[in-house]
């Protein structure tokens, strides 16, 4: 990508993710899923520092080194708030979602997905005119807060002896979850994306990823055999639930102190009513060609994704005849397999995947692997073998939380600082929320017909309907780092 300044192509900070008519591999990527964009330009730097690449690509001399500790150091406090914020939500999800199947079948999933993303997009549309113009420290205190008080409600309601009220406590406890694995880690990620410059990020951002991936794992593992001890000792499941406020207070609690001194993004002073801050966003992504494909792309893959997740738990419902420890077992358990497999290809493949295809290429594997597993589930639906079904759900978990998450991770580093959080709750929460509302009425039809079968093979449509949008995205690319509204340049001396 070459400037109008006359720059040597070597200073291009963005080179990284240049379409590439022919791949090149990179040597020693290792597990570093940025890899995939770096290229061999460096510049020089003063003697007794570490070389300094173009941003995209690794500090040479930095692994292992001082500097190398000293990034860490730095990321220390956000790595430990991102790994503890996925601890909780997984536990919230796993914990909150199999109660309300249990309690409600496949008739709540048919309320609670479409209130859930209604819940998305209005908390997202409210962030958007504030995210890019407040400390972004400020905007994780109030969230947190926030949701650690609605959750102490939901406690309340759930132990609340009247159904209907635990029902209704147990529902926004499932609302707040989708909430929490989606809001927060954005704000975390811009926060890291404001502490580091581009080359430095390129250095730290993989141990992040490696700490976000503990706390999953921890919160996966929870959540899928605390129920085997609970139930021994007869204490609620929902008892879990309790981690949720106590460990969002004290984020809120321990961030500010751990980042006091620390310059994060500073506010561009300009008042913006929720109109014209959406309307700054959705600008950005209507106005780049491969953006505007890429939201159209994940809006018909969430809305297959979620209808497939419906079906799942409503079947894991039937499965289990009554017993919510069954369903909170079979659930955990099976996105406890998803991720041990996404973490075995963060380690062996995803960096190879994303050097051959790209941004745009990695993107457009969910939707063919969404199409797979709908129509695996199909088959489990219509032979009856919830085995079959838990397939299909892999096969749709996998790449979602594997390189398509790494994709959209190099994707929005391309969107300047003043709109990267505000476009990044537009092309990664919006299209989540449409999908769960979708997925509601398409729930809904069948559960209206009484034939299970519906919901997947509607699935399967939707997600045979993403891959022209996503083929979009390939074909636009190249154009795309052109446009005026990608071009971002970030010092690459430390901050």
């Amino acid at each position: 990508m070459n400037d109008s300044t006359g720059k040597p192509p070597e200073e291009d900070p963005w080179g990284f993710a240049a379409s590439k008519p022919k791949p090149r591999a990179v040597a020693e990527a290792g597990d570093d899923p940025f890899g995939a964009f770096a290229r061999p330009a460096q510049r020089a730097s003063s003697e007794g520092e570490p070389q300094v690449e173009a941003a995209g690509q690794r500090l040479s001399g930095v692994e292992g080194s001082k500097h190398g500790h000293h990034l860490r150091d730095r990321a220390f406090s956000l790595t430990v708030a991102l790994s503890t914020v996925f601890a909780l939500g997984f536990i919230a999800e796993i914990v909150a979602a199999s109660r309300f199947i249990h309690l409600t079948g496949l008739q709540g999933l048919v309320i609670i997905y479409p209130l859930g993303g209604l819940g998305l997009i209005l908390v997202a549309f409210a962030q958007v005119t504030w995210i890019d113009r407040i400390d972004r420290q400020k905007a994780f205190v109030r969230v947190a807060l926030g949701y650690g008080v609605v959750f102490i409600i939901a406690l309340v309601l759930i132990a609340n002896p009247s159904e209907r009220l635990s029902v209704i406590g147990t529902g926004l406890a499932c609302i707040l979850a989708e909430q929490m694995n989606f809001l927060l880690p954005l704000i975390v990620w811009a926060m890291l994306g404001d502490l580091f410059n581009a080359a430095e990020s390129r250095s730290v951002f993989p141990w992040v990823i490696t700490w976000r991936y503990a706390g999953q794992f921890v919160g996966l593992v929870i959540a899928s055999f605390a129920p085997l001890l609970l139930t021994q000792l007869d204490i609620p499941l929902y008892t879990l639930l309790i981690a949720c406020p106590i460990g969002l207070i004290a984020l809120a609690i321990f961030l500010p102190r751990s980042l006091k001194g620390r310059a994060l993004n500073q506010s561009h002073g300009e008042q913006e009513n929720i109109q014209e801050s959406v309307k700054s966003a959705w600008d950005f992504v209507g106005g780049v060609k491969a953006f505007r494909a890429i939201f159209i792309t994940s809006s018909l893959v969430f809305v297959a994704g979620s209808a497939l997740e419906g079906t799942f738990l409503s079947q894991s419902a039937d499965w289990a005849k009554g017993s919510e420890a069954k369903v909170e077992i079979l659930y955990g358990s099976t996105l406890l397999f998803v991720f041990i497999i996404c973490w075995i290809l963060q380690r062996s493949a995803v960096t190879k995947t994303m050097e051959k295809l790209d941004i745009p290429g990695s993107l457009a594997l969910l939707p063919i692997a969404t199409l797979i597993g709908g129509v695996i589930i199909v088959a489990g639906v219509q032979v009856d073998l919830l085995g079959v079904m838990l397939i299909g759900i892999v096969a749709w978990r996998v790449p979602w939380w594997s390189i398509d998450d790494v994709a959209r991770r190099a994707a929005m580093a391309l969107v300047p600082d003043q709109r990267r959080a505000r476009v990044s709750f537009i092309v990664d929460l919006v299209p989540y929320g449409i999908g769960l509302i979708t997925a509601g009425g398409i729930l809904g039809i069948a559960r209206a017909f009484d034939a299970p079968i519906i919901a997947p093979a509607l699935a399967a449509v939707f997600a045979l309907a993403a891959i022209p949008a996503s083929r979009v995205a390939i074909r636009s690319w190249a154009d795309a780092l052109l446009s005026p509204h990608l071009k971002r340049r970030k010092r690459l001396a430390e901050r």
